[in-house]
């Protein structure tokens, strides 16, 4: 199914000719996949987990590794040729969006609020840093940077990313 996505992109992709590439019947899929988007979500999302990200003894570094990351994952071609259509579909089935939340997302956030916390601790980030804010403001420049803007991440841009979110936490 991955090489299916990269190679038709994700609103092509039918159960029909993931059931053709798996020489199986569409009716075997269906057993276990409700559908597209239940098969695509198990298949790239179910069970998958944050990387871990090192402590390196600064805000800074510790969000190079976080946007390092997320830079990684949202510009793998399969994830890239996906996301705009799981979106989609996610806001059109809740129980996949709730999953994902419960699994990936709040994960994801643990590491963001020890990062936050961490550098609160070492008088690099203001008391009232919210790691939702953090974690929203990484994701959504890189999401933008991608997806909405057709952009290719450049090597310096993980770099530059932590740079202004640790900018914006310095305390006052």
């Amino acid at each position: 199914m991955r090489a299916l996505i990269t190679e038709n992109g994700y609103p092509q992709l039918t159960v029909d000719a993931v059931a053709a590439r798996a020489k199986v019947g569409k009716a075997a899929i269906y057993r276990r996949f409700s559908s597209r988007a239940e098969l695509v979500f198990a298949s790239l999302v179910h069970d998958r987990r944050p990387e871990p990200l090192p402590d390196t003894g600064s805000l800074r570094g510790d969000l190079d590794a976080l946007a390092n990351v997320v830079l990684k994952s949202l510009s793998d071609p399969v994830i890239a040729a996906a996301m705009p259509g799981l979106m989609a579909d996610v806001s059109q089935h809740p129980d996949i969006g709730q999953r994902f939340q419960q699994g990936f997302v709040n994960a994801e956030s643990a590491q963001v609020s020890a990062i936050v916390r961490r550098a609160v601790e070492r008088g690099e980030a203001s008391a009232d840093s919210d790691p939702r804010l953090v974690h929203a403001m990484m994701l959504g420049t890189v999401f933008a940077w991608i997806f909405l803007l057709g952009r290719k991440p450049v090597a310096r841009m993980a770099k530059q990313v932590a740079g202004l979110i640790a900018h914006a936490l310095r305390p006052s």
